[in-house]
């Protein structure tokens, strides 16, 4: 589907225009869309698992020292209209939000090393230039013509203000842990045996329902995780469907798709109740 057609379709989009006084690099640009694409992904993920991969971005407009892009979803006709609109403005709101509180110096709840990393691509242009902005909006369709929800601007200034707390809250992650989501329960779909190599993935398949409802594969990113639940898995007298691991785990990415879990600790396993 192209602009035209998004356009056309669309009830709600956002708006990013980066405003800056010094040239900027193309890894610098291609990044900051990347790292709004990367994010917006995250968002379906949490809140629209069937919606993975259906963010469009698009240039709208290139004039002197300023580029506007607009961000659409392509909304599913078994999602709606009017829950798409809530979608791409609940994410822009959000995002807007999480950018703010960084420039406050406000860490992040719940943010993992590579979601750090893709809000610093969204911010390193401005944040190196000497005096640019940039600002999101969202805009809804409404009695025919698009008009602003929202709108916020972030000057250079406050893009190198996030910076430093995001440089803070990363170095806090690593001294804390090497896991994105720690004591998360975790069950099987798909079981084996087997040994794996550490990092590579073990043909067995996982649910964790606090992350998406869908199962993915399942790497195992330390020996020692690996050899308690393969234990588990050959000793256990009870059925291994009907029993949760409490681990901690990484996502693994493809660009910016989730694609496995890879736990680094075994906590503890329970029994799970039948429903």
């Amino acid at each position: 589907m192209n602009y035209s057609s998004l356009m056309s379709s669309s009830d709600a989009y956002l708006e990013v225009t980066l405003d800056l006084n010094d040239p900027i690099e193309i890894t610098d640009f291609a990044a900051l869309f990347a790292g709004l694409g990367a994010e917006f992904e995250r968002y379906l993920a949490r809140e629209k698992p069937e919606m993975a991969g259906a963010a469009r971005m698009y240039v709208k407009e290139v004039r002197k020292g300023s580029v506007i892009a607009a961000l659409f979803a392509e909304i599913p006709d078994l999602i709606g209209i009017m829950d798409g609109a809530l979608i791409v403005l609940g994410f822009g709101a959000i995002f807007n939000r999480r950018l703010r509180d960084l420039v406050q110096g406000k860490q992040l709840e719940d943010t993992s090393k590579p979601q750090l990393n893709d809000i610093t691509k969204t911010v390193r242009a401005v944040a190196e230039d000497n005096n640019g902005t940039m600002a999101i909006k969202g805009l809804r369709y409404k009695n025919g013509l698009f008009t602003t929800e929202f709108e916020a601007t972030f000057t250079a200034k406050e893009a190198r203000q996030a910076l430093d707390t995001i440089d803070i809250q990363r170095r806090d992650l690593e001294k804390t842990t090497t896991s994105d989501h720690s004591r998360i329960l975790m069950r099987f779909t798909r079981s084996d045996v087997g040994n794996a190599a550490v990092g590579k993935r073990s043909g067995e398949r996982v649910v964790v329902d606090d992350l998406s409802e869908n199962h993915r594969p399942l790497v195992y990113g330390s020996d020692l995780a690996e050899e308690q639940i393969k234990d588990v898995i050959r000793n256990s007298d009870e059925n291994i469907y009907k029993r949760g691991f409490i681990v901690d785990l990484n996502l693994v990415f493809s660009g910016s798709r989730p694609v496995a879990y890879s736990v680094t600790h075994l906590h503890q396993v329970i029994d799970l109740l039948d429903d």
